[in-house]
């Protein structure tokens, strides 16, 4: 921890965020990672919503106590969705998705599409489905530019930088009740060259130690797993294609970084 409470995987985010004019922090928690961003000067000012009132009230709280009242405000609000029909012009510039699953992730820029379509950049941190989410976002006309990891507390995150490219994509209009289900079928058709990139890509600049470690990690895992079951057992397809996935992966890792 450091003097604003950010945990490692926050840390994480904040070091890949860029200077900005306006953040917009979603599932801000207890508000800490808009007031070290703002402090250290990256950011001008910010907006922080939770769809959960209790952490609102503390990173209000914390908001006063550094006494930031001025330029990080607060809002009680599922994404972006309590102020999207009030502010269409909003001027967010940048924003933060932390500590929720895939699925909701994707729903928050869903259904505020027309404020990420407006900023520079945002950046994601996912707890899940990840390869969902690299899915729709390239389906909607966003580009990662880059993913880094880190490891905390025996778990391994994620954190993504993204953009605009296109404007528009293929699931874009359509309602998000239908948009996992497409998703998950997208990914079941997948071939596992293709899987590669949807499930471990590798940029340059990564954490390579943690990036290796997190693949070794899952291998074990699957392995074992693998041990256990039955010659029958309906899961082993499925087990294979992962193991065969991250095989892959760890190879095209060892052949990148000889």
């Amino acid at each position: 921890m450091n003097r604003y409470n950010l945990s490692k995987r926050l840390l994480k985010v904040a070091s890949q965020v860029e200077p900005a004019a306006f953040l917009a922090d979603i599932g801000c928690d207890h508000g800490f990672l808009a007031i070290s961003l703002v402090k250290s000067g990256k950011i001008k000012k910010a907006f922080c919503s939770d769809i959960n009132e209790g952490p609102l009230k503390r990173a209000s709280e914390h908001i006063k106590e550094f006494c930031l009242e001025d330029k990080i405000s607060t809002c009680l609000s599922d994404g972006l969705l309590s102020i999207k029909d009030k502010y269409d012009d909003y001027p967010f510039d940048t924003a933060v998705i932390c500590g929720m699953g895939g699925l909701m992730g994707v729903k928050i820029i869903h259904e505020a599409d027309e404020f990420f379509r407006r900023m520079n950049v945002f950046y994601i941190q996912i707890q899940s489905d990840i390869e969902l989410v690299r899915i729709y976002l390239k389906r909607s006309g966003y580009q990662i530019l880059f993913e880094d990891m880190v490891l905390e507390d025996g778990k391994y995150y994620t954190v993504m930088k993204v953009k605009n490219v296109s404007g528009e994509g293929d699931i874009t209009k359509i309602s998000f009740d239908e948009v996992p289900a497409i998703l998950k079928e997208s990914y079941e058709k997948t071939d596992v060259k293709d899987c590669l990139d949807l499930k471990y890509p590798f940029y340059e600049g990564m954490d390579k130690k943690t990036y290796e470690s997190f693949l070794l990690f899952l291998i074990n895992k699957y392995e074992t797993i693998k041990s256990y079951l039955p010659d029958d057992s309906d899961r082993l397809p499925v087990i294979n294609k992962e193991l065969e996935i991250m095989n892959e992966a760890y190879n095209r890792f060892k052949n990148l970084n000889k």
